[in-house]
Parts: structure tokens; sequence; C-alpha cells
């Protein structure tokens, strides 16, 4: 069985904006490679408050955009290889919203990156109001994509999901990933499975990667927004990194 030892938290136990020594913020409204058109902004669709950081997506036009959220990344503040992490958070119910905490890796970014899917990218938690029950994780590779139909993916139905706090948590190792809701494991993906390419191109998960939170609005998968169920908030409660002891 894996032990666990927490070596960086953030447990939003202060008041104002996130801690800049752990969150910065993807900003724009470049449309995210899934045809969203909300604008993620520097900061100012999040607050930490009463022990939670709490995102929330409006309706409102800023640049031609017609929604307003956040997008926070530890890009060149904290990032992993391999390990467990952990979220705590409660899901929005407004109609077209979008929430995810995932992670794409170090090398999509800088002077030479790496283009997706080739880079890779690990989904820990999807939701969108469509499946309102339904929690998706998925691995995106060059060999297993959803732009080809390949892509390695799960999804578990949860009643009342967006009703609680739920923690979305994964076990990263060389060998395999695992997913977990609220302890209980309910999907892993082993790397070395008969039938899938257990190379780069179908495993590119042995190198560091950091951590996404946001709230996307509508595009090809959030769908349609009901512009009346907003402003939506995606609280959260905790993050937490660990190492694991594999015993």
């Amino acid at each position: 069985m894996n032990k666990y030892h927490l070596v960086w938290a953030d447990e939003f136990n202060y008041s104002g904006k996130p801690d800049p020594s752990k969150w910065n913020y993807d900003t724009g409204n470049k449309h995210w490679g899934n045809n969203e058109v909300q604008y993620y902004t520097d900061g100012a669709n999040v607050q930490v408050n009463q022990g939670m950081m709490i995102i929330q997506g409006r309706i409102e036009t800023l640049e031609d955009s017609p929604y307003t959220s956040c997008r926070l990344t530890t890009y060149q503040r904290k990032h992993f290889q391999y390990g467990r992490i952990a979220v705590k958070a409660k899901l929005p119910s407004a109609k077209g919203s979008w929430p995810a905490i995932w992670m794409l890796p170090v090398d999509k970014r800088g002077a030479n990156p790496i283009p997706w899917p080739k880079c890779g990218e690990i989904d820990i938690m999807e939701h969108v109001t469509s499946m309102m029950d339904t929690i998706h994780v998925s691995l995106h590779t060059e060999k297993y994509n959803h732009i080809i139909r390949t892509q390695r993916t799960f999804f578990e139905k949860i009643a009342g999901v967006t009703q609680s706090f739920h923690e979305y948590a994964m076990d990263w190792m060389e060998d395999y990933i695992e997913f977990f809701i609220d302890g209980k494991s309910f999907h892993r993906f082993d790397r070395h499975v008969l039938g899938f390419d257990d190379s780069e191109a179908g495993w590119p998960f042995d190198k560091p990667y950091y951590l996404i939170i946001n709230l996307a609005i509508g595009g090809s998968w959030g769908g349609e927004v009901k512009v009346d169920e907003y402003p939506c908030d995606f609280p959260i409660e905790y993050v937490r990194y660990y190492e694991i002891i594999d015993e």
C-alpha cells in the first residue's frame, strides 16, 4: 500500500488574491484549443476568502469576449514529477460551465515548445453540465488523443456531484496513473498494457508537469451557456502534493 508524505500545499488560510509564490495566471481569449470564448483575467475573477479559493465565471464583455473567468497555474512556481495531487472542490452547476483540474508538461512552454498532443496532458477532473453527474479523467498523448478519437479516458457517475465538496486526486507513478474521488480509486491507467504503445508517443509522463485549475465557459464541450445562471463559483478548499512512498 502506498504511503504519502505532504511536501507542498495551499490550504487557502489567508485572504485576498491567491499566493503569487504558488500561482500565476494564463490570460486572454485565445479560444484555448476548445473553441471557448471566455476571457481569462489576471486575477480579477478569483479571490481567497474564508479558507477557500473561489474562481468565478461571469457574463460580461471584455475585449470582445462575452464571458470572463480565471485559469490558474503553477508554471514556474511548482513543477511536479510523480507523486499524489489532491484537490478538494465543489463544482458549479451553471449550464455551460466547464471546470477542470489538469496538468501540462513544462516542455510545452519555453523557447522550443513541444506541441500538443505530443507533449502529453493529464486530466485529473473535468465536468460539463450536459453530463451533470459525471466526472471525466483522461490521458492525452501523441498516439492517444481526442482529436483522433483514441484518448485513454474514463468517466464515473456520482449523483449530485455539484451539490457538495469532493476530493479529486491522482497517484502518478512511473508505470501507472491512478485516479481517486474521495479517497476511492475509480480508474487506473497502466503503462505496460498489451495493445498499448508504452513509448514516449503513448506515455510522455516521465518528465515535469505543472498544475492548472480553471473554469471554462461554453466551447466545444462546455456547450450552451444559460446566462441567467451566472455568475457561478468554483470554490477550492485545498490543493496538496505528496511524495509517494511505495511499499
